[in-house]
């Protein structure tokens, strides 16, 4: 088996379990709305539930627009990882890495729109009573899908940064 299968039959499906594993425990133990403090006014482990994508970004469209949506841009994602992860080159030591992260976490995603219609976020990160210029300081709930794109994103843009 070559590097780059490796790597991403490695990180991949470990990446995908970690998320609906935490998921499953979120729908089994935490009620729909609730949160539970981890640390006190900065981390909770809340139970919320994202129709749109990144930030709640198109979440506003109707059912009718926004479910083939994302599936279709979901598909698209897939598609293209594939693509990308085929054309890879052997001497490539980098890239199975970030690909493989961005694999389970649009996958992860995936699972829950088809499961639910919308995606289980449960990471809150926040300074409570804090803001700056009147804005709040917390940043949206996330989840280990969301975790894997973003890092994902992160390697990606270093790497070309650098020029490698």
């Amino acid at each position: 088996m070559s590097y780059k299968y490796k790597i991403f039959s490695t990180i991949a499906p470990f990446v995908f379990f970690l998320d609906q594993l935490t998921k499953f425990l979120i729908l089994k133990y935490v009620t729909l709305g609730d949160a539970i403090p981890i640390i006190d006014g900065f981390f909770d482990i809340v139970h919320v539930r994202n129709t749109g994508a990144a930030f709640g970004m198109f979440a506003h469209l109707t059912n009718s627009v926004r479910v083939p949506f994302f599936y279709a841009i979901s598909l698209l994602a897939v598609v293209i990882l594939i693509t990308v992860f085929k054309e890879l080159k052997p001497t490539d030591r980098f890239s199975p890495y970030p690909l493989s992260l961005i694999s389970a976490g649009v996958l992860g995603n995936l699972v829950d729109r088809l499961r639910f219609g919308n995606v289980v976020d449960f990471l809150s990160f926040h300074v409570r009573d804090k803001a700056i210029w009147g804005f709040q300081l917390e940043w949206p709930a996330f989840n280990i899908a969301d975790s894997a794109i973003t890092i994902s994103m992160i390697l990606l843009g270093i790497h070309l940064l650098r020029g490698k």
